[in-house]
C-alpha cells in the first residue's frame, strides 16, 4: 500500500513523533511510505534519521494556502492509496483538494477540536479519526463527529528500551523525570516531594522551555535539596539514564496526550509514579504498573516514592508489570498490526473491529 503521512509541526512534539513512528512501522510492514514535512526542519531530520522518504513544503498555519499547489503536485506524483495526517493543516488540505482519497486524521493535540462550517465539511470528508489515548473520547474530543473513530496507542520500541537488570538489584533507587522544563510538566512538584524524602536523589532530564534550569536549581536551593537534584539538560538519547534504573516520575499538571518518556521508562522495567491526568490515566494502572497521584500533590508523590524505596520487592513487581504491559500492548509490532488492519479496512471502505461510532463511547471506559 502507498501511504502519505503529513506532519506539519515546528518541532518533534507528540504529533510529529507519532507520525514518524507510524511511517517507520508501516515501512517495516512492507508499505511504501512518504512523509510530507517542511524542508530543513526538525521533522525532516527525524525522518531522515529513521530512513524514511520525506519531501514537500510546509502546510503549517499561514503556509497552508501557499502549500496547496506543491501539495497537489506531491499527491499526483506519489499517488497514495491513503493519506494519514497528524495535524489539522494537512487534514484540511487533503479533504478539500482530494475529497475522494481515503483520509485518516490522527489527533494528538490537547487543545479541543475546531468547530464551524468549514471544519464540518473537513470532518465529513475524513474517513476515520484516530486517538492515541482513550481519555480523549471520554473527554469529548470526538465532539459532533458522526463518522467512525478508533483508539490506537503510540508505540514504544521495547527492544530499544528494555531492562538491563532486575530492579531489586539496582539499589539505592533514584527518581527519574524526563521532559522539557515547561511549568506544565510539574517539575516543581518533584522538587517539593524531594524535600520530604531525606537522602533521596532525583534526576531531571530535559531542555529549557519557558523556564531555565537555573530557576529550578534556585527553587531546589530554597528547599534545601539542590545537592540531591541533578539537571542534565537536553539528552538526545535518554537510554543511558533509563538503564541506570530507578523509579520513573511524570508530574505533569496537564498536557500528556501521549507520555513518550513514561512509556520508555515503563518499557525499560521501571515503575511509574504519574500524575492522574489525561493520557497518563490510560498508561498507568494504579497499584499494578505504578501509582497515580493528584497533579501537584507533592505529599502524595513523596509517600508513594518512600513506599517503593522501602519496599523494593513491590517496586520490582510493578516494574515487571509495566514491562509486560508495554510488550503486550504498546510494542511497535503490536501497534503496527493494528494500523495495517485499519488502513486496509479504510481503503476498502469496510468496518474494522477497532472502529466505532463516537456517541457509543461517550462516558464509557475505554482501554487499549
Amino acid at each position: 500500500m502507498r501511504v502519505l503521512v503529513t506532519i506539519n509541526c515546528s518541532g518533534v512534539d507528540a504529533s510529529a513523533a507519532g507520525g514518524v513512528a507510524l511511517g517507520r512501522m508501516l515501512s517495516r510492514q512492507g508499505h511504501r511510505v512518504l512523509i510530507q514535512a517542511a524542508q530543513g526542519g526538525a521533522v525532516e531530520k527525524a525522518c531522515i534519521e529513521e530512513g524514511l522518504d520525506v519531501t514537500g513544503s510546509s502546510l503549517k498555519g499561514g503556509a497552508v494556502l501557499t502549500g496547496f499547489i506543491p501539495f497537489t503536485r506531491l499527491v499526483h506524483s506519489f499517488e497514495p492509496d491513503i493519506i494519514c495526517t497528524t495535524r489539522a493543516d494537512g487534514q484540511t488540505a487533503a479533504s478539500l483538494l482530494f475529497p475522494r482519497k481515503p483520509l485518516i486524521r490522527i489527533r494528538c493535540d490537547i487543545r479541543p477540536p475546531r468547530g464551524g462550517r468549514i471544519w464540518s465539511i473537513v470532518d465529513r470528508r475524513t474517513d476515520l479519526v484516530v486517538f492515541p489515548s482513550a481519555f480523549m473520547l471520554r473527554r469529548g474530543y470526538a465532539r459532533d463527529r458522526t463518522g467512525p473513530v478508533a483508539v490506537i496507542p503510540h508505540p514504544v520500541d521495547t527492544d530499544r528500551y528494555r531492562p538491563t537488570a532486575p530492579l531489586e538489584t539496582r539499589i539505592p533507587l533514584r527518581l527519574l523525570s524526563i521532559g522539557r522544563l515547561s511549568p506544565v510538566k510539574g517539575h516543581r512538584t518533584l522538587i517539593r516531594a524531594l524535600a520530604l524524602l531525606p537522602g533521596v536523589h532525583a534526576t531531571i532530564a530535559g531542555p529549557p522551555s519557558q523556564q531555565k534550569p537555573e530557576e529550578l536549581v534556585s527553587y531546589a536551593s530554597k528547599l534545601g535539596v539542590a545537592d540531591r537534584l541533578t539537571l542534565t539538560g537536553r539528552k538526545v538519547d535518554v537510554r543511558e539514564l533509563i538503564q541506570e534504573g530507578g523509579i520513573g516520575v511524570v508530574t505533569s499538571l496537564g498536557s500528556e496526550v501521549v507520555s513518550r518518556a513514561g512509556m520508555e521508562m515503563m518499557s525499560a522495567g521501571m515503575p511509574l509514579l504519574a500524575a492522574a491526568t489525561n493520557g497518563l490515566l490510560d498508561l498507568v494502572t494504579d497499584g499494578d504498573t505504578g501509582f497515580l497521584h493528584s497533579p501537584g500533590n507533592e505529599r502524595q508523590l513523596a509517600a508513594q516514592a518512600a513506599f517503593l524505596l522501602e519496599n523494593p520487592e513491590v517496586a520490582g513487581r510493578l516494574a515487571r508489570n509495566a514491562r509486560r504491559f508495554c510488550v503486550e500492548r504498546l510494542d511497535t509490532d503490536v501497534v503496527a498490526r493494528m494500523w495495517s488492519g485499519i488502513l486496509d479496512a479504510v481503503v476498502k471502505g469496510e468496518q474494522h473491529p477497532a472502529m466505532r461510532v463516537p456517541h457509543m463511547t461517550d462516558n464509557k471506559p475505554e482501554s487499549w
